[in-house]
């Protein structure tokens, strides 16, 4: 099976046919299967979104005849996901997602369940969004010159909006980093949170990590792996960077990714610019977003940022909005603006 029809193959039968139907120049482009319940069928691509008509034609708006997705189709969509055993998925499920055993990832709204301030799962669904996961073979290739050097690799954050290309680049990473592409192998741990980049086994010789808490998992591999390079998605909160500088501390380089798509956006996360300022992090790459997947638009040295966003001269500062004062940061022995 394609991409597309991976994607599909958790959607009801009556929707899954008309999707079929769609032309091969649209399904390559599909990044987002959008169901809402009792509302039109939509598909999101780098050049916009669409709806499906009940004929199986890409249309711009309603006229009567859009594909709708019935709420009864949408709990059968969230039961087929869950393999019809909710329960064990509710680690995922309290952050807003399924992972499907094929490496399908679906983001879940709906009514959610609060436990001691926490969520814990969601109920009474009311919109499914699938994630069309795709391979983009040799889409690293450009940044691994800049990455591996002689000795080791540079920590590395890659910031890009969503459907961007940030996993893909993570999945290609790690595939040439272990096989040997850059001209030597490199002992390579992938922490896979989700399932999403480890999906369909395309990671090359990488020890691979699934379905635990990326801080935890970070700090297993570091200890029991023995890696040169830990690869994981979606760096974000301030117990994942304490991870990571743990695990720099010990001599293991990262590569990660996050969600912003400028360094201004970057250093207003108090979590990631508490990395930068650490020194934890050499290259920070900026993609140039949902309309060209994995293109790259720049590549900065971390200190860069630095200078231009939070640094006086003596002190780090709040001119970035970031919350550094709050958070305690100070500049590192040893490290150079």
């Amino acid at each position: 099976m394609d991409e597309f029809e991976q994607a599909t193959a958790y959607i009801p039968a009556e929707i899954k046919q008309v999707l079929t139907k769609l032309p091969d120049s649209l399904k390559s482009r599909v990044q987002e299967i959008r169901l809402r319940a009792d509302a039109p069928v939509i598909l999101s691509t780098p050049q916009g979104e669409w709806m499906v008509s009940q004929d199986g034609r890409q249309i711009n708006y309603d006229t009567g005849n859009a594909l709708i997705c019935k709420k009864p189709e949408i709990e059968e969509c969230f039961l087929m996901l869950c393999e019809y055993s909710v329960h064990t998925h509710q680690n995922e499920l309290g952050s807003g997602f399924i992972t499907a055993r094929n490496g399908c990832r679906a983001g879940i709204a709906g009514a959610a369940v609060v436990e001691n301030g926490r969520v814990i799962s969601y109920r009474n669904i009311t919109s499914i969004v699938l994630r069309v996961a795709r391979r983009h073979d040799g889409c690293a290739s450009e940044l691994l010159s800049a990455l591996a050097k002689d000795s080791y690799i540079k920590s590395t954050i890659i910031c890009g909006e969503p459907s961007s290309g940030k996993s893909s680049l993570l999945r290609d990473l790690a595939l040439q980093l272990s096989t040997g592409r850059s001209g030597r192998k490199w002992r390579t741990a992938v922490v896979d949170e989700r399932g999403e980049l480890s999906r369909n086994k395309t990671l090359g010789y990488c020890d691979v990590i699934c379905n635990s808490p990326k801080a935890i998992g970070i700090q297993q591999a570091v200890r029991c792996l023995a890696p040169d390079v830990v690869i994981f998605d979606e760096l974000g909160s301030a117990e994942e960077t304490n991870a990571v500088l743990e695990g720099l501390n010990s001599g293991v380089s990262a590569i990660t990714s996050a969600h912003c798509r400028d360094a201004e956006s970057l250093m207003r996360r108090p979590p990631l610019a508490a990395a930068l300022k650490s020194g934890a992090f050499e290259l920070v790459i900026f993609l140039e977003g949902r309309s060209s997947p994995g293109k790259i638009s720049r590549v900065m040295k971390a200190r860069d940022i630095l200078a231009e966003n939070c640094w006086d001269g003596t002190n780090f500062s709040c001119r970035c909005f970031c919350g550094c004062g709050s958070i305690g940061i100070t500049q590192p022995e040893g490290y150079l603006i």
